[in-house]
């Protein structure tokens, strides 16, 4: 299994000029390819291309592997605009991709040495806090984009690196819900941990009060006065600073769980949530900022990154049935459901948890190592043991 993973820093070269010149010829004759092959009833091969375009470009000062990235980017820039039916673009930012044979990098000293036109070499400095560097020390390097915009130089370096899953010796189920998620840890025995984690929601949707507040003060004006505008890009920024720092947080919090007891992650397979969306006004608004699949996509990276197996199983019924006896759950207290036929009773946030392990079913894979063909029946355990260990049971 194959991690990629991006590095985007800020540089300050030594010899800017030169670099500056490199970007617009690498620019200006992407766009000499572009204006030659947009006419074409067939956009040409890359074989064809080399043909045709290589020793002129050579001529021209570039490296072997820069005429390579211009008619692999010129290409790929024609079929994405006829795709679209767009018509013949014209390229004006400066920026550049580097193979990974044309620089010379150095994490430890935050140095990029890139090789431009006419084999001349350009010094950069990587300017960014060095934690950032020291975490794709082991990790391989591939091609840095450069893009310069008017005031800046930015640096972005693909890295990759081979990650090996471990053997499961437990599951981990996660139930997200507006305002938190829980998390459940049981292995074939026991259960190793319950945690609930707490998700600002309730902050994020402060500020999309405020911008509503203001459009309603300013109906007309707040579209055309800056002043407005920046007070409503302010709360939006603010809004969705708080999503994604706590989606980020959640997800590698979990994940280090995770990684520590070697378990499977279980998620629902949630779909179609914007069709609820006819429970009224409040639940429309908490349901424009629950970041469900935002979380999830922070998960299911950190999962690639760190090697652990990620599964998603259909969520009906999760909150509704019970784990022991499968039988229709009915509200007894809050957030407390309670089945009328074995009487157990519990948390449903918990109770989802219990469900969705019941619903992995792994197959060829055990719970206790040793055995490679343990049934999903030899997984579940028993299913109520955890409610005991979460909550107190509620008596009738």
């Amino acid at each position: 299994m194959k991690a990629v993973e991006t590095l985007k820093v800020m540089g300050l070269p030594e010899e800017s000029g030169e670099l500056i010149k490199f970007l617009r010829a690498f620019r200006d004759y992407t766009q000499y390819i572009i204006n030659q092959i947009w006419n074409e009833k067939n956009i040409p091969s890359v074989k064809t291309l080399h043909r045709r375009f290589y020793h002129e470009l050579r001529g021209k000062g570039f490296r072997a592997h820069h005429v390579k990235q211009i008619y692999y980017y010129a290409r790929s820039v024609v079929k994405a605009v006829k795709k679209s039916n767009g018509s013949k673009p014209v390229l004006r930012m400066l920026t550049a991709r580097i193979d990974k044979y044309d620089y010379k990098l150095d994490l430890e000293n935050q140095e990029l040495i890139v090789k431009v036109l006419g084999g001349k070499e350009v010094k950069i400095k990587l300017v960014a806090p060095k934690e950032r560097f020291l975490k794709y020390m082991n990790w391989n390097n591939y091609e840095l984009m450069i893009k310069y915009d008017g005031s800046r130089f930015w640096i972005c370096i693909e890295f990759r690196r081979e990650v090996k899953q471990y053997n499961i010796r437990s599951v981990l189920a996660i139930d997200v819900n507006f305002d938190n998620v829980t998390i459940l840890i049981k292995d074939s025995r026991r259960v190793i941990k319950v945690k609930r984690l707490s998700f600002p929601l309730r902050r994020a949707l402060c500020h999309r009060i405020w911008i509503e507040r203001i459009q309603k003060r300013y109906p007309k004006r707040w579209k055309y006065v800056k002043g407005i505008r920046e007070a409503i890009r302010k709360h939006g920024r603010r809004m969705r600073n708080i999503i994604n720092d706590s989606c980020h947080k959640i997800a590698e919090e979990i994940t280090n769980m995770a990684l520590k007891h070697r378990s499977l992650i279980v998620v629902e397979n949630l779909k179609n949530l914007r069709a609820n969306s006819k429970r009224g006004a409040k639940f429309n608004k908490k349901l424009s900022l629950w970041a469900y699949h935002k979380l999830l996509s922070y998960i299911e990276y950190e999962c690639l990154e760190k090697g652990i197996l990620l599964m998603k199983v259909n969520p009906k019924g999760t909150s509704s049935l019970c784990p022991k006896c499968n039988n229709k759950l009915i509200a007894f207290n809050d957030r407390i459901l309670r089945c009328s036929r074995c009487g157990f009773i519990g948390d449903r946030d918990v109770i989802a948890c219990f469900n969705l392990i019941s619903k992995c079913g792994v197959s060829g894979v055990t719970l206790k190592a040793p055995d490679q063909m343990q049934t999903q029946e030899g997984m579940k355990g028993n299913k109520d043991e955890g409610m005991n260990f979460v909550i107190k049971c509620y008596k009738t």
